[in-house]
C-alpha cells in the first residue's frame, strides 16, 4: 500500500508538470534592465539609442532552453515607454512560468499639425498628425525596432538560454500593432506605400511644444520624410533561424490584411486576440485610430474631432479575415459583449462612462493573462527540463514548507502549525530512503547528503490520512 502511494504521489506530481507546464508559475527570475540593443533615427532626423529589460526564469538546468517571449507597451506610437508596468508586471508573470521574456523600448512620435489645436482636454493636441502618413510611418519604425530587439535576443540564445524555435510576441494597444506587424509583416507588397520617401512636412505648432515625444526636439521650417529603408531596419542582422509560434494581440488592430502573404515555408503564428467593441481608441471592427473618442470629443467637450488618422483593422476583422479568406491561422478571440452606446453621458461605455472604466483595457487582467499562457502552451516544443529553483507550495500544502529545495545535503521540513503524521522521502522508483514519524514538531531535519543528485519525492501523510506530494530536487 505504501508502494502505491508512493506511486500515486510520483504521478501526481509528474502530470502537474507536464500539463502546467508554460502556465503554472513555478519559477524565480533575475531581471538585467536597460540593455541597449541598437539605434535609430527618429521622425524628427536624431539618433535615439534603444534599450530592453529582460527577465530570465532561474533554472538548475544549465543545458536547458526556455521560450522566448516579447512584450511591446502602448501610447498609440506617442508616448510610453519599457518601463510601462502593466508589461513589466506580465514579463514578471511569464518569466515565473519559464519563458525568458522582455520588455522592448521604439521610437515614439510622429510630425504633429501645424495648427494650433486647442480643448479642454489632456494632450488633446499631441494626437494631431500632420497628415494620415505620420501614422503609418510611425507604426512601421515601432515595427523595425521590434524586429532589431528580436533579433538582439535571438543573436544571443546561447547566453540567455533561448530556445530559437519557441518565440512569442505580444503587446497592448500600440504594442499589440507592433508584435502583429513583428510576426506578419514580412512581403514587400505589404509595406506601406507611405514609408516610402515623401514630401516633406511643415514644422508642428509651438503649442505641442510640451508633448512627452517632442521632447528636446528642435524643428526646422520644413522636416524631411525620407525612405525609412527595409522591413526588417538594419539593427542586429542575424544568421540564426528562429520561428514565432504565437502572438498576443491585446487590444491592437492592423494598418492592411497582413494575414494574405505569407513566404513559402514560413509557419503561420498562432493569434490570440482580447479586445471589447466598446473601446473608443482601438476599434474592433474597421474605423479610424480613435474613431470613439473623436466622438466624444465632439458631442461632449465641444471639440474638433482628431483629424488625419488612418483607417484601421481590428481584432474582428482580423478574425473574419482568416475565416472569409481561408488562410489557416489558428486564431483565438475573447470579446466582451459592451458596444459603445454613442452616448456622452448615459449608459455603460459612454463617454462619461469611460473614464473610470476604460474599454481601451483588460476587464480581468489575471483572467486574460491566464487564456494567453494556456493558448501558447501547446504551441511549445521545448522540452519543459528546467527544474524549479522555487517550487511552488500547493493550495493542499498550505503551511507546508521545504528548504533548501533544490538541495544538496540536509533539508529542513516545517510547518507553520506543527506536523503531525509520517514524513517519507523515495526515489522515483518508488523507493523509501527516509521515514520519520513526528509528534507536534514543527521542524524536522532530514540529511540526504549520501544520495545522489536527481529528482526524490517527499510524502506527509497527517494523522486524518491526508497526502501532500512534493518534488525534492538533489543537485
Amino acid at each position: 500500500m505504501r508502494h502505491l502511494s508512493i506511486i500515486f504521489c510520483f504521478f501526481a506530481l509528474l502530470q502537474q508538470t507536464q500539463a502546467q507546464q508554460w502556465v503554472t508559475k513555478q519559477y524565480s527570475y533575475d531581471s538585467i534592465y536597460n540593455l541597449s540593443y541598437g539605434s535609430a533615427v527618429n521622425f524628427n532626423g536624431s539618433t535615439e539609442t534603444l534599450q530592453l529589460d529582460l527577465y530570465l526564469p532561474v533554472c538548475t538546468d544549465s543545458s536547458a532552453r526556455r521560450p522566448l517571449l516579447l512584450l511591446a507597451h502602448g501610447g498609440a506610437f506617442l508616448e510610453g515607454n519599457k518601463n510601462d508596468q502593466s508589461i513589466h508586471a506580465l514579463c514578471r508573470e511569464f518569466a515565473k512560468r519559464g519563458y525568458v521574456t522582455a520588455s522592448i523600448g521604439y521610437r515614439l512620435g510622429m510630425i504633429g499639425d501645424e495648427s494650433a489645436w486647442n480643448c479642454n482636454y489632456p494632450n488633446y493636441n499631441c494626437v494631431f498628425a500632420t497628415d494620415s502618413a505620420e501614422w503609418y510611418r510611425a507604426y512601421y519604425r515601432a515595427v523595425q525596432d521590434g524586429k532589431g530587439a528580436l533579433r538582439y535576443l535571438i543573436n544571443r540564445h546561447a547566453q540567455y538560454r533561448i530556445d530559437t524555435a519557441n518565440v512569442f510576441v505580444g503587446g497592448e494597444s500600440a504594442g499589440a500593432f507592433l508584435a502583429l506587424g513583428l510576426a506578419l509583416l514580412d512581403t514587400l507588397p505589404e509595406r506601406p506605400a507611405q514609408t516610402y520617401a515623401i514630401n516633406d512636412a511643415n514644422k508642428p505648432s509651438s503649442n505641442t511644444a510640451n508633448c512627452t515625444y517632442n521632447a528636446g526636439e528642435f524643428f526646422a521650417n520644413s522636416i524631411p520624410r525620407p525612405d525609412l529603408g527595409d522591413l526588417e531596419g538594419n539593427i542586429e542582422p542575424t544568421q540564426v533561424k528562429y520561428t514565432i509560434k504565437g502572438v498576443a494581440n491585446i487590444y491592437g488592430a492592423m494598418l492592411s490584411n497582413l494575414l494574405r502573404l505569407i513566404p513559402q515555408g514560413k509557419p503561420k503564428p498562432a493569434i490570440y486576440s482580447f479586445h471589447q467593441p466598446c473601446d473608443i481608441i482601438v476599434p474592433i471592427d474597421s474605423n479610424q485610430v480613435m474613431w470613439g473618442l473623436s466622438w466624444c470629443f465632439t458631442n461632449g467637450y465641444n471639440c474638433y474631432g482628431i483629424g488625419n488618422t488612418p483607417k484601421i483593422y481590428g481584432s474582428r476583422v482580423i478574425r473574419n479575415w482568416n475565416t472569409s479568406g481561408n488562410y489557416g491561422y489558428n486564431i483565438r478571440t475573447e470579446f466582451t459583449a459592451i458596444n459603445f452606446p454613442y452616448s456622452f453621458v448615459f449608459g455603460q461605455g459612454s463617454c462619461l462612462d469611460q473614464v473610470n472604466t476604460p474599454c481601451h483595457a483588460y476587464d480581468n487582467r489575471a483572467l486574460r493573462e491566464l487564456q494567453v499562457a494556456q493558448f501558447f502552451a501547446p504551441l511549445i516544443s521545448t522540452p519543459p527540463t528546467c527544474t524549479t529553483s522555487s517550487v511552488e507550495v500547493p493550495e493542499n500544502a498550505a503551511g507546508l514548507h521545504i528548504f533548501p529545495n533544490p538541495f544538496s545535503g540536509a533539508i529542513s521540513v516545517y510547518h507553520e502549525t506543527g506536523l503531525y503524521g509520517q514524513i517519507e522521502v523515495s526515489d522515483l522508483q518508488g523507493r523509501r530512503i527516509y521515514s520519520v514519524q513526528s509528534i507536534n514538531n514543527q521542524l524536522v531535519e532530514i540529511d540526504l547528503t549520501t544520495q545522489s543528485a536527481g529528482v526524490y519525492v517527499l510524502t506527509y501523510t497527517t494523522e486524518n490520512g491526508k497526502r501532500i506530494c512534493r518534488k525534492l530536487v538533489k543537485q
